[in-house]
């Protein structure tokens, strides 16, 4: 152990020990392991991932009386370059961190040239230990390199190769850890690549009854003239009702539809498309032609997108070798559902199994439980009538997933007001009320816990640590001040039914 890890143990030691007196101890609960995880994990990359972004935070969960901790990441360098990270202390001012205020930071350190993160924290006393879950820190990377075949899969870990726990009363937190795992698939080893995807996705879900469009792409093309590419699908899950041109050929100059076929009965699309005049084709990657499907509403599935009868010309029209990636498309089955509550009638349509649906009309209240397998993106539509909620113009609706604020979207037509929400599948309780503008936490009272809330996600954006959609008044992806005034403009006041 070297000199510098023995100081930061003693501090540690000595921070804990101390506050045992002030805080006291309690006595020991039968709990779940704690685990110190890396989330998501793992992430993967089909495509050429590089300068690609992604966020990974790391959490403590499952914790009782923790006090302190010292925790080390370390990741590859030569796949991973470092960009940024958040420290999600104390819970005080982060609400879904860990430890309580007042904290001591013992080491906050990134070494970009080995590629470690070492930070370690203590609470002092009279702060209160910490029990439950919360995130420690998240970290930002950009993927470097990409494998290209015969360069096998890349597995690059997040490891977390040092952590140590301590409780209030200054004695070890015994726990287990989970580390990262970064999956960059290897690309074909030709160059171009010819492939479909939905929003950079390859394999994909949508609920029955969406619509939505598939792009077929090209990726390090060089000259590219002109092209010819067929594209199957399964008729059972879905129907191709339109397609359009792409802007990668239009980069060059003029363009002629040679065809732009669709034959929904044996589930496929036709599309040709040349450059007209130009005197070379097109370099680099994007879009050649896009799809729109409609999902069925008779059956829930898996439909592979597959391209096949591929050519791709160059501007002397030789053939253009290259490697097709497939993709497919996961058809969800979305419960609809009426009910009849104190006189009035809702709807519901959601990827969730939705019970004991309950609409108060005194109180102004729809309560309902929900739960759904965690593999399954959840979402809930909500079709409330006017006849039964009908906002005044200083009031909207808020949602609460087991008593928490969710942000939601919100749109109307003359006789009903259509609410819609998502989540990560679990078990809900769900309760939707009326309320004031400036409610953010559904006690229907506009104080200063709302303004607190405002106050920490002023000035963010979605990318931001601190973000929270639910502040977020007009929305326009951005708390700013005019949240804060359309906040304060009920400040004190109470909504009653």
């Amino acid at each position: 152990m070297t000199k510098k890890r023995t100081n930061l143990l003693v501090i540690l030691f000595v921070s804990m020990l101390i506050s045992s007196f002030s805080v006291g101890i309690q006595p020991a609960t039968a709990e779940s392991t704690p685990v110190i995880k890396v989330d998501p994990s793992p992430i993967e990359y089909y495509l050429n991932a590089v300068g690609q972004e992604f966020t990974v935070a790391v959490k403590i969960d499952n914790v009782t009386k923790l006090y302190g901790f010292d925790i080390r990441l370390r990741w590859n360098t030569t796949v991973l370059e470092y960009v940024s990270y958040s420290v999600h202390v104390p819970r005080n001012t982060y609400l879904d961190g860990v430890l309580w205020n007042p904290v001591l930071q013992l080491v906050d350190e990134v070494n970009e040239s080995t590629g470690t993160y070492w930070i370690a924290y203590s609470s002092m006393a009279p702060a209160p230990s910490f029990s439950g879950s919360g995130t420690v820190f998240t970290m930002t990377f950009r993927v470097k390199y990409h494998p290209r075949q015969p360069e096998p899969t890349a597995n690059v870990a997040l490891e977390l190769y040092s952590t140590d726990l301590a409780s209030v009363d200054a004695t070890p937190i015994v726990h287990t850890v989970q580390n990262g795992l970064v999956i960059l698939h290897a690309l074909p080893p030709t160059i171009t690549t010819l492939y479909v995807a939905h929003e950079g996705e390859r394999f994909f879900r949508k609920s029955q009854g969406a619509v939505f469009t598939v792009d077929v792409k090209v990726d390090n093309v060089t000259n590219l003239y002109g092209f010819a590419i067929s594209l199957f699908y399964d008729t059972a899950l879905l129907d191709a009702v339109g397609t359009a041109e792409g802007p990668f050929l239009k980069t060059r100059g003029n363009t002629w539809v040679v065809k732009d076929y669709i034959n929904d009965t044996e589930g496929h699309v036709r599309y040709a498309l040349v450059l007209l005049g130009t005197p070379s084709g097109a370099d680099g990657s994007g879009t050649l032609f896009t799809v729109t499907f409609r999902a069925t509403t008779a059956t829930v599935g898996t439909s592979s997108l597959t391209l096949s009868n591929t050519d791709l010309g160059d501007y002397n029209a030789d053939p253009i070798d290259h490697a097709i990636l497939d993709g497919s498309v996961t058809i969800l089955l979305v419960e609809t559902r009426v009910w009849v509550s104190d006189g009035f009638t809702f709807a519901t349509a959601s990827s969730s199994s939705i019970s004991n649906f309950v609409y108060n009309h005194s109180q102004k209240i729809v309560s309902f439980d929900l739960s759904g397998p965690p593999d399954i993106p959840g979402y809930t539509n909500l079709t409330v009538p006017k006849e039964a909620i009908t906002l005044g113009a200083n009031d909207v609706f808020i949602v609460l997933l087991n008593g928490t604020a969710r942000a939601h979207t919100r749109t109307e037509n003359a006789s009903h007001y259509f609410l819609c929400f998502t989540y990560s599948h679990t078990s809900y309780r769900i309760r939707i009320l009326q309320t004031l503008i400036g409610d953010l936490n559904g006690d229907r009272v506009v104080d200063m816990v709302d303004v607190v809330t405002i106050c920490v996600a002023f000035d963010s954006t979605p990318t931001q640590s601190h973000w929270n959609p639910v502040a977020d008044l007009k929305p326009n992806d951005e708390i700013d001040i005019s949240d804060v005034i359309t906040l304060t403009r009920n400040y004190d006041k109470t909504w009653t039914p």
